[in-house]
């Protein structure tokens, strides 16, 4: 192979490096925070109470510190509870009367975190009126440092130091001092006078085996000595010796159990805050909590730290004990996102997108309004979500389903991603169902809805009785016969009277005719329907058979009329029977001939008047 070749072999195999380097380098910026991360915070918002903070002033610094070291920022509407932020409660409290409360056992260390909680918030103008009544934490906390403007001499072995006691200047005071060397270089008064003197004091506090004590009677002990470390960090150029940071270096590394993790002294069971305090020691020095130094076996710091956090997202103090888990939790939160107070909160660095903290409905049925009209099975049904891993899960024990005001939750199936529940004889009405979804965390999401069962079905009308009018019998008036003069033998029928029906007792004749009053009432006939009492005498109907009944009563004078003139001429012609007259077709043949030839004459002769 030539060594144009053997080149450009090398020239492409360091672009193609150069090019996986970047991609890892933008995937690494990229990457969302760590589930053990993201838990931690899940458990820190359920613990804000109505009045923005955690609990008391003391873990509200602690809990600010924690979450604005994930990427968090308490100024955003995910750490707001009625308008209210952390913040908002730290200038609501007196930070007097909190450093000297019960549940503070020094006050110049509520002082220094309640300044880096001010600095992490980005609010470093109101550390000189901070809470009500205004306070001026600074100058709080210089009121428990040893010194003056004017050096006394001899000077005194706790000149420069902080202490919590000012009869007994050495409680505690390695500790106390630590804290507030990091919270004036957060504040930046790293330069002033009485942060150098403080520096000075605590290089002098180191042991022979490289570590610090938390007071100078006592023995170095691992939480002391990773503050330590992170405090002298900061120290001005030249101000260390060669060997401070490298002996409390090994120090921490003599000190490391086997589970990678940290114990308060050497010998003792791992320990959560002092795992956080070295892993920020081993961040300040420049290194890497994996690196191969801090590495036992396949264990490192951070996973020993990581073992102790609970299924709610908070940290165990130990694997024994469960103490002050806010505090603990939010420390745990500084170390797991790599984060030195010796940079943190001075530099509180980008926010992040902010995590979404309580569990979230997926979908929901029925819908708000529902109505159910065929059925009385209503199925309530939903799923949700935590974002587990990154969140702490749904906690199904702790999910409640309410309908109309009553606990349904143990008949009801749930899950960690849904739930479901059969309603079985619904009555008629409106009903509300109420899920209350909560996580291990003890965030809880509220959703509350209406349906409605209306399965009534409106009965058809009873049927009407139909009405049929009274059908009466025709009446047939009886007549009278008058003679005529022989004269002529003519046939002049009498004319007939007029008819008038029921409801009229009596028919009487016209005035121009002649004839009998036919009385009496006329006689209804048996009907197979009952009909309602007065229906005839009203005239109602409208009926079909109402109509035809109408007709037959108009139709009623014609049928007489007919009847009449039917019966006269009948009579008529009997009665000139009784005088000798032929019928016709009566008599012998001659008898018609006779008859005929007369009917001839007579249509012949002038007519003339009787």
């Amino acid at each position: 192979m030539s060594r144009r070749t053997w080149l450009a072999l090398a020239i492409a195999g360091l672009v193609a490096v150069s090019f996986a380097a970047s991609v890892a380098a933008r995937r690494a910026s990229t990457e969302e925070r760590p589930r053990y991360v993201t838990r931690g915070l899940d458990y820190l918002h359920a613990r804000q109470a109505d009045t923005g903070g955690f609990t008391t002033p003391s873990t509200t610094a602690w809990g600010i510190l924690g979450a604005v070291a994930s990427g968090e920022r308490m100024g955003s509407s995910a750490w707001a509870i009625k308008g209210k932020n952390p913040f908002d409660y730290l200038q609501s409290i007196s930070h007097e009367s909190a450093a000297t409360g019960a549940d503070v056992n020094n006050a110049p260390v509520y002082y220094a975190r309640a300044i880096m909680a001010y600095v992490a918030v980005d609010k470093r103008s109101k550390v000189f009126i901070a809470g009500t009544p205004h306070l001026d934490l600074l100058a709080a906390l210089y009121a428990y440092q040893n010194w003056a403007e004017t050096k006394p001499d001899p000077l005194p072995d706790t000149w420069g130091s902080f202490s919590p006691s000012s009869s007994t200047r050495q409680f505690d005071a390695v500790h106390t001092t630590c804290w507030a060397v990091l919270a004036m270089h957060s504040f930046g008064v790293d330069a002033e006078a009485r942060f150098l003197q403080a520096e000075t004091w605590l290089i002098s506090q180191q042991k022979e085996n490289g570590g610090f004590p938390s007071e100078a009677s006592r023995s170095a002990d691992v939480l002391t000595t990773g503050l330590a470390v992170q405090a002298l960090t900061v120290a001005p150029d030249g101000a260390l010796g060669p060997d401070v940071l490298p002996a409390a270096r090994q120090f921490l590394k003599n000190s490391q159990n086997a589970d990678g993790g940290f114990p308060v002294e050497p010998g003792g069971r791992t320990d959560a805050e002092a795992t956080s305090a070295a892993i920020q020691a081993i961040v300040a020095l420049g290194e890497h909590p994996e690196d191969a130094f801090w590495t036992v076996g396949a264990n490192t710091p951070i996973s020993a730290l990581g073992a102790l956090q609970q299924e709610n997202g908070s940290y165990r103090l130990t694997s024994r004990s469960g103490d002050r888990p806010l505090e603990v939790t939010s420390w745990a939160l500084v170390a797991m996102r790599r984060r030195s107070f010796s940079v943190y909160p001075k530099s509180i660095g980008e926010a992040e997108k902010a995590f979404t903290f309580r569990p979230q409905f997926r979908s929901v049925a029925p819908r708000n309004g529902a109505k159910f009209t065929t059925t009385r099975n209503v199925l309530i049904r939903a799923t949700y979500t935590d974002f587990s891993p990154k969140g702490t899960g749904i906690d199904p024990t702790a999910t409640r389903v309410y309908v109309d005001g009553t606990n349904r939750s143990r008949p009801a199936t749930i899950g960690n991603y849904s739930l479901r529940l059969l309603l079985k004889g619904v009555p008629d009405g409106t009903h509300t169902y109420k899920l209350q979804l909560v996580d291990h965390a003890g965030n809880a999401k509220v959703i509350e809805r209406k349906f409605t069962v209306d399965t009534y079905v409106t009965p058809a009308p009873a049927p009407q009785p139909t009405y049929v009018p009274p059908v009466y019998p025709t009446v047939y008036p009886t007549s009278s016969h008058t003679d005529y003069p022989d004269s002529d033998d003519t046939i002049t029928p009498t004319p007939y009277e007029t008819y008038t029906p029921y409801p009229y007792d009596s028919v009487s004749p016209s005035p121009s005719g002649g004839g009998t009053t036919v009385t009496g009432s006329p006689v209804p006939s048996p009907s197979t329907s009952a009909s309602p009492a007065g229906a005839g005498a009203s005239g109602e109907g409208g009926s079909a058979a109402g109509f035809v009944g109408g007709t037959l009563l108009a139709m009623l004078p014609i049928g007489a009329a007919l009847s009449y003139l039917v019966l006269q001429r009948r009579e008529d012609t009997l009665d000139g029977a009784s005088q000798g007259a032929i019928l016709s077709g009566g008599g012998s043949a001659w008898d018609r001939f006779k008859h005929t030839l007369a009917k001839s004459k007579d249509l012949t002769r002038p007519s003339s008047r009787s």
